[in-house]
């Protein structure tokens, strides 16, 4: 007879090897996105990746205490992007004021 536990099992192991290997090419596209917004969706892809790898380890292992560690870990990775998000905006509208003051400060001369 077949045994669907081994199945299941070498599937869940597919899975992880492949959130593992998808990670790894979001933190490329968060370290040379071209733009901000290509940043900051690939560092909250990696969060989402990381909460999936947690749940399929968990799944694996028989540990129902990792689905406590992953909606934990699913507020914390909301809350981080947001303030990102925010940090990185008002980085943003900084040097875009300063160029636009520069700009006419330098046209008026």
């Amino acid at each position: 007879m077949f045994d669907y536990s081994e199945a299941v099992n070498i599937v869940l192991q597919f899975g992880i090897m492949f959130l593992a290997v998808t990670m790894c090419l979001c933190l490329f596209r968060a370290v040379k996105g071209p733009r901000l917004a290509d940043r900051i969706i690939a560092v909250n892809m990696i969060c989402v990746k990381t909460i999936l790898l947690i749940v399929l380890v968990g799944v694996n292992r028989d540990e129902v205490f990792l689905m406590d560690i992953a909606l934990v870990y699913a507020l914390l990775s909301f809350l981080a992007i947001v303030v990102l998000t925010k940090f990185m905006l008002n980085v943003k509208l900084k040097r875009q004021r300063k160029a636009a003051a520069e700009a006419l400060s330098g046209k008026e001369v």
